[in-house]
């Protein structure tokens, strides 16, 4: 149960950091986030990774998980950032509701794992309750041509991010969240750096009010502990499952807006959350689908 209550924890982060992201992004830029983001959560890091007692990683592993890690928390993160700052919130939160069935299907091509049908069927679930919550708002305004880029990224996002999860899993269960996380994350800030660079706040933080920097302090706070428990149920269960849970996240940006602009919670609304619901306590009974022979 422990780590699903982990991957519980990773979806309602995601709900803060991009309601906390849409705040900042255009203070600190798409890159730059991503960039303060990281540093700030590899410095949370740090202290556990001195700490751990799983073997070090070797270094003929420390090249994939750094190439792993500049895609699943460099370019993805980018990718999510650009998106928001391009493209309407309500239609790159139904892209992402997407991931774990591109997880899974990367799963089936890749490692050939069979999908089990209470997987697929809670999968679908989440993705139609997000639907649901999302309702009226992914038609509520004309796709600009702008906003086509800022969807292009929101698809090159779900890819990078179901690809990455797949093939990070073996060395999550080999060397531990913690050291995973912090190479990852560490290799990430490079190619997130370079790209701040060209940015026109680039990466100063001259003209942030201490509003801005509150929340980024928070969201990089936030995202070591997110990302540390991400990794850690990517190690115990399948990562099809653990994706899914990151449908928690709508629901949670979606909550904290109607709590910062004091709204009521809508019929619809209750609705789409018994539907992930479900979903979820589908994936917890399930028997996740062995790789086939």
């Amino acid at each position: 149960m422990l780590p699903y209550l982990a991957a519980s924890f990773t979806g309602i982060q995601v709900g803060d950091a991009l309601v906390a992201s849409e705040a900042v992004v255009d203070a600190t830029g798409a890159a730059g986030l991503g960039f303060w983001r990281y540093l700030i959560a590899s410095i949370v890091l740090t202290p556990f990774w001195v700490a751990a007692r799983e073997p070090r990683i070797s270094r003929g592993d420390a090249l994939p998980i750094s190439v792993i890690g500049v895609g699943q928390f460099g370019l993805l993160i980018a990718m999510l950032n650009l998106a928001v700052l391009l493209a309407f919130s309500a239609r790159v939160s139904f892209i992402f509701a997407t991931l774990p069935l591109v997880t899974l299907t990367c799963e089936r091509v890749l490692f050939h794992r069979l999908i089990g049908t209470a997987e697929l069927l809670a999968i679908l679930l989440s993705v139609l309750g997000i639907a649901v919550l999302l309702g009226t708002d992914l038609f509520v305004t004309t796709i600009g041509s702008f906003e086509f880029f800022g969807l292009f990224a929101a698809l090159v996002e779900i890819m990078t991010g179901a690809v990455c999860s797949v093939y990070l899993r073996p060395y999550v269960r080999r060397y531990g969240g913690v050291q995973v996380s912090l190479l990852a994350m560490l290799a990430s800030l490079v190619p997130l750096g370079a790209i701040a660079a060209f940015e026109t706040q680039g990466l100063t933080t001259a003209g942030w009010t201490h509003a801005t920097a509150f929340l980024v302090l928070g969201i990089g706070l936030s995202s070591g502990a997110g990302f540390w428990c991400w990794l850690y149920a990517l190690s115990c269960i399948p990562t099809g499952h653990v994706t899914a849970f990151l449908g928690l996240g709508p629901f949670t940006a979606t909550i904290l807006s109607f709590c910062l602009k004091e709204g009521q919670i809508t019929g619809s609304v209750a609705i789409a959350l018994g539907l992930v619901v479900s979903a979820l306590l589908v994936l917890v009974f399930a028997k996740g689908g062995k790789p086939s022979s």
